[in-house]
């Protein structure tokens, strides 16, 4: 049975960091990538599939498109690497990366990123003629119903197949808490791929960048204003559900690693006094005699 992963490279998802590992383990033609011709475009499910049994030498497809459902086939089993993150956090990194970007960039928000500061950016994103870029964008891309994101604009029923989305997936990630993340992703793929060396560098790093999300945060409130601040809350109100409950789910998963841990360590002590109690009452006899 082949193997492929799918790395489902959210923007500014830390998605670079995540290819840069991939790239290190499965170097050359085995690292694909799926985009459509826009900036705005999606990728469906069928359409990585038909990539990859189109390149039979993949192992590891990443698309900054992709959308879920994983796809499905009797000859590969696919396995997800994706990533969420804290909207407003991600919010004030898409605009250091978008103003930093090339003047004759095709995104709609590049040139509102290179011509104003992140309050500028800020007001762009609660307007009408705002793309889904920083507006519920993680509740579209994962619900996956809305095929333009340029005018997508992500609805409650969005929000419950995301979450079913996100719910079926046997693995996913949480930025803020990357390196647990790493931790997770290497036992994840470990029986379908081996070891996974997961040293990293931040890739993408923004300027500047304050150290905690409690400190980000309250950085990017005091620039835009409490009123403003509030309004762009308000349009990631479905984003903010979907991290939170994100983050519940990867607590349990954490936790229901360190039990099996646990678990796994009170065996192999058992088993061990088992052999030395035996060797103390008769050294001459053999384990298991």
């Amino acid at each position: 049975m082949r193997t492929v992963i799918v790395h489902y490279h959210l923007f500014k998802n830390a998605g670079t960091t995540v290819d840069s590992i991939l790239d290190r383990n499965f170097p050359g033609e085995a690292h694909g990538h799926l985009e459509g011709p826009y900036p705005w475009s999606t990728v469906t499910s069928k359409e990585i599939l038909d990539f990859a049994l189109a390149n039979p030498q993949l192992r590891v497809i990443s698309s900054h498109q992709a959308r879920l459902p994983l796809p499905q086939h009797p000859t590969i089993t696919f396995l997800p690497v994706l990533f969420l993150r804290h909207p407003i956090d991600r919010f004030a990194s898409v605009y250091e990366f978008e103003r930093r970007q090339p003047a004759d960039s095709l995104s709609p928000s590049v040139a509102i990123a290179r011509n104003g500061g992140l309050a500028t950016f800020g007001n762009w994103a609660v307007a009408r003629e705002a793309t889904a870029v920083c507006r519920n964008f993680q509740v579209a891309h994962l619900a996956g119903a809305q095929s333009d994101m340029r005018d997508a604009r992500a609805t409650h029923n969005d929000y419950l197949q995301a979450l079913a989305h996100l719910e079926s997936l046997p693995f996913f990630g949480v930025v803020e808490s990357f390196e647990e993340s790493m931790e997770l992703l290497q036992e994840f793929v470990r029986p379908h791929v081996g070891e996974l060396n997961v040293n990293f560098s931040i890739e993408n790093y923004s300027p500047g960048r304050r150290a905690t999300l409690e400190s980000r945060l309250d950085q990017i409130e005091n620039e835009l204003g409490a009123s403003l601040y509030r309004e762009l809350l308000e349009h990631n109100a479905l984003d903010m559900l979907l991290y939170r409950q994100a983050k519940q789910m990867f607590a349990a998963a954490r936790a229901s690693r360190r039990i099996a841990k646990d678990e796994s360590a009170v065996v192999r002590k058992t088993l061990w006094q088992r052999l030395t109690e035996r060797f103390k009452q008769d050294p001459k006899s053999p384990p298991g005699a």
